[in-house]
């Protein structure tokens, strides 16, 4: 069964980010805006997440830059346990040099520093042109406006994540 088939479940998200800071805000704010989060602090891990929930992941959103596999490599090995699946690769460095290293066509960059708006918008984006249907989709996009006002220093109201 497809992923994104799964009727109003809402959309998962393998997040790979190495550094811890990063990857728990992202994280919290997926999880505020209704995603299920998967979450891996490096390749290694986030493959063995990705066998593991083979068939069920929506969106691959990875740190183009990490040690010893980068997020393209990454992207590319997730082809092979999820066939279609969408990327959206994240990255400090110049889009020049992200460019070199990714596939555009395959994928949708976000540059960090990003604020959660962008960070949700490109996620939804990501989901849209991944063939993801239109009611997880809005879902996911309706919750938006509540994640707009996140307050990073307070303690958000984060759904369950059965996958921690």
């Amino acid at each position: 069964m497809k992923a994104n088939s799964r009727g109003a479940n809402p959309p998962v998200v393998l997040l790979v980010e190495d550094e811890t800071m990063v990857r728990e805000v992202t994280r919290d704010v997926l999880l505020h805006a209704g995603y299920r989060v998967l979450d891996a602090s490096n390749a290694r891990e986030a493959l063995s997440l990705a066998r593991a929930h083979a068939g069920e992941i929506d969106l691959l959103l990875t740190d183009v830059i990490m040690p010893e596999m980068n997020g393209a490599d990454l992207a590319s090995q997730m082809q092979t346990i999820q066939p279609g699946l969408v990327t959206v690769f994240m990255s400090g460095y110049a889009e020049s040099d992200v460019a070199r290293r990714i596939n555009r066509s395959a994928a949708v960059p976000i540059q960090k520093p990003f604020t959660i708006q962008a960070l949700l918008s490109r996620v939804a984006q990501a989901l849209r042109t991944g063939s993801a249907s239109s009611e997880r989709v809005a879902r996911a996009d309706g919750q938006t406006d509540l994640a707009r006002n996140y307050d990073l220093e307070g303690e958000p109201e984060l759904v369950d994540n059965p996958a921690r």
